[in-house]
């Protein structure tokens, strides 16, 4: 989901997902993130940001000029029960800002995986995100592996068999 976000606008108020996630890529400006009530993260282009299973989050812009993200969420199963007993499962749950850069780590967790290393197989549930050229490629089960390029990001969403 792309959003823009200008300085007046509300942005997307504090929320969490019992079950699923997202995360967002600043595409430009600086956003403000949320996190569980406890701090507040500035992140700029080319920045990533974690919404973890069962965090509260929320974005806003803070500054003069237009905020413009990409927002990748599995909201499956979300229901509004908050269980703050219920951690994420994922590997890295403490991490909640990344730059992206061609050595960044991969980073997964329960539902969503972030690399920068090559895949060598087009996938229903894969995306190529440019961050260079500010370009999102959606594989299909029928597209030739991917070559993916220094400045770009391979982002996957697990199947629920892989969970």
């Amino acid at each position: 989901m792309y959003c823009q976000l200008n300085k007046n606008d509300e942005g997307i108020p504090a929320h969490f997902h019992s079950f699923g996630e997202d995360s967002a890529i600043v595409l430009q400006g600086e956003l403000t993130y949320d996190v569980s009530f406890e701090q507040q993260l500035k992140a700029v282009e080319n920045d990533i940001v974690f919404g973890w299973i069962n965090y509260v989050h929320g974005y806003h812009n803070s500054s003069l000029t237009a905020l413009h993200i990409l927002i990748f969420a599995t909201p499956e199963h979300n229901e509004s029960i908050y269980d703050p007993a219920y951690l994420p499962k994922g590997e890295y749950p403490s991490i909640r800002l990344a730059k992206m850069t061609s050595d960044m780590m991969k980073i997964t967790s329960e539902r969503m995986i972030f690399s920068t290393k090559q895949r060598n197989i087009a996938q229903h549930n894969m995306m190529i995100f440019d961050w260079y050229k500010k370009e999102l490629q959606i594989m299909e089960h029928h597209d030739q592996p991917a070559s993916i390029q220094p400045n770009s990001i391979v982002i996957q969403f697990k199947d629920n068999a892989n969970m």
